[in-house]
């Protein structure tokens, strides 16, 4: 019995045979049985829902190996007093690639305050302004930028929207979830001359051919990140580990879903 598991096997091959810790590891198809031990569950693919709280009734944190975390059912994970961490392993090779792109132009309006939306400030030579889905801002703030960069979480609506896209004119690089994108304001922009280029790290499978077909969108299958060979360094596990650490004594600075701590009236409502 272990207080911590960790689920999917894709990047753990590589300590699957010297792992130290004690932590239990699982396949994402693995059957999975109730554990009222389990404290802290780390995945990177596994899609969680009602059978994982189910089974881990005194879980306290989830740990996504990735920067975003739509994987996980939000509204359950509330219910169940669970927190959401996020260790954002690629930050800085995220931010390069965004950087690397032809389309990247001298200014540019960043959608989203997270880790590698500031990275990407930090490196980039040129203006910049950041705001996110929450920000109070004109829409006609777009005239004065040559690039629009989406870094944002997952978002439960679009934050590249036919409003924001209105006033541009210029280039678009998106490293976000597909649900951060107005596919068909972003089709239309490109179709009417607003929309130069579009380079797009991930795009939603429905208008993926219509986009492409443009010749104006170019779709990298999620490549952002790195790959296999040079993201699972010694750096990204002992990342990993620490943040389950930090979990265990609920200390995490990346926490994305925060637990309700003191529960002593929740069951007398």
């Amino acid at each position: 019995m272990s207080k911590v598991i960790l689920k999917d096997k894709k990047d753990l091959m590589q300590i699957k045979h010297t792992l130290e810790k004690d932590y239990k590891i699982v396949g994402s198809q693995d059957q999975i049985n109730r554990d009222l031990e389990v404290e802290v569950l780390s995945v990177k693919f596994s899609k969680i829902g009602q059978k994982t709280f189910d089974q881990y009734p005194n879980l306290r944190w989830i740990v996504c190996r990735s920067h975003g975390y739509d994987n996980i059912n939000i509204e359950l994970a509330e219910k169940y007093n669970v927190g959401i961490v996020c260790t954002n392993p690629n930050t800085l090779e995220v931010a390069e690639w965004i950087l690397k792109r032809i389309s990247l132009g001298e200014k540019s309006l960043v959608l989203g305050a997270g880790k590698i939306g500031k990275k990407f400030i930090e490196l980039y030579k040129g203006e910049s302004m950041m705001i996110t889905s929450k920000s109070v801002y004109s829409p006609t703030i777009t005239k004065d930028f040559d690039t629009i960069v989406v870094t944002s979480s997952p978002t439960e609506n679009p934050i590249l929207t036919k409003e924001l896209l209105k006033h541009f004119c210029g280039n678009v690089i998106s490293i976000s979830r597909p649900c951060c994108i107005d596919d068909d304001a972003l089709l239309e922009a490109i179709n009417d001359g607003r929309v130069s280029c579009a380079d797009m790290d991930m795009l939603d499978v429905k208008y993926r051919k219509e986009l492409q077909e443009t010749g104006k969108c170019h779709y990298y299958g999620h490549i952002a990140w790195g790959n296999d060979s040079t993201a699972y360094t010694e750096a990204y596990f002992s990342n990993l580990f620490d943040e389950i650490e930090c979990c265990l004594k609920d200390e995490s600075s990346n926490v994305v879903l925060n637990r309700k701590r003191d529960l002593t009236n929740l069951f007398e409502l």
